[in-house]
């Protein structure tokens, strides 16, 4: 059967991707197929590529209109997240995928936090649509939750309302066995317990969100998350020790056969356990069985069975890399050396189509730490679980500290490139680049390629002016042409509550990596509201700042004193009649005249100047009295406002509003906000000015492209894709 399984897979894949896309890649893998297979047999192609249509045709349906959950949610124990006085679930109802949010008391967290046991849970209320991402480069939730468990629905937010029973079934059962597993690993100490979660059962947690970044940036978060490597560490320790009993290993291999499925319970079924687990059992059952199959036969079976599982697997970062590395692996054969830094290689596109960045060093990172972890950290973890009271647990939890802060270090060597968000065409093209050039030596194609996906990445010829969507607050960035400056106005942020991925981190540092941005050239902090800068001392930490600006009044507030902790260079206070200068950006600070404002508001910052076609005049919170006092008098000449006050009535007083006349006016609020901005007064002088306005709360993301005498005006949620 040696090839043929990988024609019947790509027919297959060819089939599907013509529905589902991208298309232009369906009919590739179909001309391709047709080109090297037209010696076999034409009819099995026939059928592979005609049931990839109709499974392709039922997914495109069911994306489109997913099924509505109805009844009692049931939720497996381990699908609880409890935090600040509410829980987050996951189950099913009517069979169904559902989520949904809970109110708690302090004894319904601590009995979720310790539920080893089914719940059926009961809820009431419309249903309403997982919500996607309202920024360009932005995760989007509603998309990955689909793609990985079919998950679209969740119910409102209410008081908690939970029956709890006894597992039925053998599945039940083994998530009271995985929940059990997670009770026990609490008796390990915090940064034992979280790599124990991480690196044996798949839980990247809130207890892991220190260190994602060092192990995203050294290029090795596979370990936990992509690779499968834990299961086949496990196997490979067993395989160690039934030797050592002197076991029959036809009789292991029968055992793991029966107990490999178990895993897709016991570790959640992302795709890297998902192909580990049936490569494992195919490989086994071909040896066993003596079906002579090919590795690259196992291979297109196992890709195979998890497309029909889970059709959009390819579409996503885990599934390209887990089947683009094993792959890798079985096409590659070299010394471990050399497998690493081919293997790194050829993951490279993906990741920048993904992350928008790579190491330099990531080949020596993951040659050095792969056996660190999968011979050192899991056996001990292991042993672990198995004997939480293990004499010298505290040696193993002062160790992985100072493994951890030995990896910090190693991320904050040079070598990490803000490369930019290749287009997936570019990084398909990057990927087949790579396996030519691994077989020929031939490298020149691929250092073409590099060359080209970073001009097409970075070069940007227009000025572009952005309004993120940070909800309920503001974050305004100005990028000159050819990236020869950066500005960002206000960073948005929270006055209450917390939020493990605030907008900040998803949306703005997201989309200044994918612009190929690896620093700020100006930050304005306008004022000291938690709306407006909350969130500056975590964008400082991820994002290099060479110039922090703010006022006065602000400069000693402990939102601007945690901004300059990060990776600021040097910091400078303004009031009207200074400018700041950045490549071919010029603002003016026209707000505040002194420092002797009695408020927030009265002290923020606005600047004017000529962007693109026309002048801007960007408000902060300015209030009605500064428009009045200390605007009005300068008569500015205005094509752009951004509204001051999110669109409050204190703010965009009628007669400075009649007096500048803009073009456009943008307003930053967020979705059903409970300020009920932007107030209708302010719409109401805004329609009788005949000024048209865009609100972030519907457009989501708002921006403007400027060429030497023209503008684009788009809007995220009007347009849904990438620039």
């Amino acid at each position: 059967m040696s090839r043929r399984g990988l024609f019947w897979l790509t027919s297959f894949l060819a089939g599907l991707l013509l529905v589902i896309g991208p298309a232009v890649v369906g009919v590739l893998l179909l001309t391709w197929t047709g080109f090297k297979a037209y010696q076999l047999t034409r009819w099995p192609l026939a059928v592979c590529f005609a049931c990839g249509l109709l499974w392709g045709q039922r997914t495109a349906t069911l994306t489109a209109a997913p099924p509505k959950p109805s009844g009692v949610a049931t939720v497996m124990p381990t699908a609880w997240t409890v935090s600040n006085g509410l829980a987050y679930y996951t189950g099913r109802a009517g069979n169904v995928p559902i989520s949904g949010s809970v109110t708690v008391d302090e004894d319904q967290a601590t009995l979720l936090a310790g539920l080893t046991m089914p719940a059926e849970v009961s809820w009431t209320g419309e249903l309403t649509r997982l919500t996607g991402a309202r920024n360009l480069f932005e995760f989007d939730y509603a998309t990955y939750a689909w793609q990985q468990q079919q998950l679209a629905w969740q119910s409102p937010k209410q008081a908690l309302q939970i029956t709890i029973r006894q597992p039925r079934g053998i599945i039940e059962w083994l998530y009271h066995v995985r929940a059990s597993v997670m009770q026990r690993l609490k008796l390990l100490r915090p940064r034992t317990q979280a790599y124990a979660k991480g690196l044996l059962l798949g839980v990247v947690d809130s207890d892991f969100d220190e260190q994602r970044e060092t192990f995203v940036t050294l290029g090795i978060f596979h370990l936990f998350s992509v690779s499968g490597l834990h299961l086949y560490a496990l196997i490979g320790a067993l395989y160690w020790f039934t030797d050592r009993l002197r076991l029959p290993k036809e009789g292991v291999d029968w055992a793991l056969l029966g107990l490999l499925p178990t895993l897709l319970i016991l570790i959640p079924p992302a795709a890297g356990i998902m192909r580990a687990v049936w490569l494992r059992m195919v490989a086994m059952l071909n040896r066993r069985l003596g079906w002579q199959l090919s590795g690259l036969d196992c291979f297109s079976l196992v890709l195979g069975l998890n497309l029909l599982v889970q059709p959009y697997v390819l579409h996503t970062m885990g599934g390209q890399l887990t089947y683009l590395l094993c792959l890798g692996l079985i096409l590659l054969p070299a010394n471990r050396w050399g497998l690493t830094w081919r293997l790194v290689l050829l993951s490279t596109p993906v990741v920048l189509a993904h992350t928008y960045r790579f190491h330099l060093l990531a080949a020596g990172f993951s040659y050095l730490l792969m056996p660190l972890f999968e011979v050192g950290l899991m056996p001990v973890l292991v042993i672990m679980v198995l004997w939480p009271q293990l004499p010298g647990g505290a040696l193993i939890e002062t160790t992985i500290k100072t493994l951890e802060a030995g990896l910090t270090q190693l991320a904050r060597l040079p070598g990490e490139v803000i490369f930019g968000a290749v287009p997936w065409a570019w990084a398909l093209a990057g990927v087949l680049l790579i396996l030519i050039g691994l077989a020929t030596h031939h490298w020149w194609p691929l250092v073409s390629w590099a060359v080209l996906a970073w001009l097409v990445v970075n070069m940007h010829p227009e000025t572009r002016v952005t309004m993120f969507d940070v909800g309920q607050g503001d974050a305004i960035l100005i990028e000159a042409p050819f990236k020869q400056g950066t500005i960002l106005i206000d960073t948005g942020g929270r006055g209450f509550g917390t939020v493990r991925n605030p907008p900040a981190k998803r949306a703005i540092v997201n989309y200044l990596h994918a612009r190929g941005i690896d620093h700020l050239d100006i930050l304005v902090l306008t004022h000291a509201d938690a709306d407006h800068v909350g969130d500056a001392g975590l964008l400082t930490q991820l994002m290099p700042v060479r110039t922090l600006v703010t006022t006065p009044l602000a400069a000693d507030h402990a939102y601007m004193q945690a901004a300059m902790t990060g990776q600021v260079t040097q910091q400078r206070t303004v009031l009207a009649g200074q400018t700041l200068t950045q490549g071919p950006l010029q603002l003016q600070v026209v707000a505040p005249n002194d420092a002797s404002a009695a408020e927030k508001n009265a002290d923020s910052i606005v600047l004017y100047g000529k962007i693109g076609d026309g002048n801007w005049l960007f408000t902060g919170d300015a209030d009605a009295g500064v428009e009045t006092r200390e605007l009005m008098p300068q008569a500015l000449a205005v094509d752009y406002l951004k509204v001051g006050h999110h669109g409050s009535k204190t703010s965009s007083d009628p007669a400075f509003i009649a007096q500048i006349a803009p073009q456009l006016a943008l307003i930053s609020a967020g979705v059903a906000n409970r300020y009920g901005h932007p107030n209708a007064e302010t719409l109401t002088t805004f329609a009788n000015a005949q000024v048209p306005w865009l609100n972030t709360a519907s457009s989501g993301m708002i921006w403007l492209d400027f060429t030497v005498n023209s503008h684009t005006v788009h809007q995220f949620l009007l347009e849904g894709q990438s620039q």
